[in-house]
């Protein structure tokens, strides 16, 4: 592999991933390991390599050629990716598989950020507003129109969407009370995943107030919040999930009106995080990563040798 070039500090050889099923399934499975790379990274893959497998044969002297004849070959080998938190990726693609419907929200998210997506990183207080928070272009309306969208079809393929209706009204009255009934039905489905309901969540408003008015208006700043550039504001979960669902049902997933054209990358990152918390958290690893699971295997074995 000197060809290649030689490991930098702290670097390890890569490890080929061999998946034993037929050609479908195993599509299937690396689509998916694919689709939580982009989800855990909460960006999208820069990255161009197979979207498939490649087929190997049971023979190992023919196994053998494969691999110094096309894997190891340049041209080929630099079709290989290397993602710090791929073993992550993996343990959600375990997690999820059992489950069609969080495997649907996982390649639904994915897409929605291959759709539109800003770094995680530049919606950090310390850097303001960096964005154009609205755009003229019609193209950009339907984009993040669609990323939106993608982003709450997510959160309803994992049954977390607030389910109200004209008889059972999410508000009990015009000062935007919580209908009880209405609420406890959506705690007692988080609470049944594993997700904390009363848990609060930081949605990303930043510079003059121009944006989309999220009804209720929760006037509660989050803790860095400085009253003018950054006017992100801490909601429950339950109305940090009813945010998503007001931009989805009445801006982004009909036909456009006058508010559409406010849209922009703040409102399309703040569904994205929220589906991407719900995500993460289902299956078990939010805030959780590779050294994480590193730790937690060194454990078991450690367990299992005494």
């Amino acid at each position: 592999m000197a060809e290649f070039g030689s490991l930098g500090e702290g670097e390890t050889q890569g490890r080929l991933l061999v998946v034993e099923a037929e050609e479908i399934e195993a599509n299937n499975i690396l689509q998916l390991i694919r689709a939580a790379d982009v989800v855990i990274e909460g960006f999208p893959d820069q990255e161009h390599g197979n979207t498939a497998g490649f087929e190997l044969p049971d023979d190992a002297s023919e196994q053998a050629s494969i691999f110094k004849n096309i894997f190891q070959t340049t041209g080929f080998f630099e079709r290989f990716s290397f993602k710090r938190e791929r073993p992550v990726a993996v343990a959600m693609a375990v997690n999820a598989w059992p489950d069609r419907r969080i495997v649907y929200a996982i390649h639904k998210l994915s897409r929605c950020y291959e759709t539109e997506a800003i770094t995680p990183w530049s919606a950090h207080p310390r850097f303001g507003q960096i964005f154009e928070k609205h755009s003229d272009e019609f193209s950009d309306h339907v984009r993040s129109s669609i990323a939106i969208n993608l982003a709450f079809s997510a959160i309803e393929e994992m049954k977390l969407q607030v389910k109200s209706s004209r008889e059972k009204p999410r508000w009990l009255d015009n000062k935007y009370t919580w209908n009880p009934t209405v609420l406890m039905d959506l705690k007692s489905r988080l609470d049944r995943v594993g997700i904390n309901p009363e848990r609060t969540f930081d949605w990303i408003v930043r510079g003059d107030e121009t944006e989309i008015p999220i009804e209720p208006v929760r006037d509660q700043f989050s803790a860095y919040s400085d009253g003018k550039i950054v006017r992100d504001v801490q909601f429950s979960l339950p109305d940090a999930i009813h945010a998503c669902s007001y931009l989805r049902n009445f801006v982004t997933a009909h036909a456009f009106g006058k508010s559409t054209q406010r849209l922009g990358p703040y409102e399309v990152y703040n569904v994205q995080q929220v589906a991407r918390f719900l995500i993460l958290s289902i299956c078990g690893l939010f805030n959780v990563w590779t050294r994480d699971l590193m730790e937690q295997m060194a454990l078991q074995l450690k367990c299992d040798e005494s």
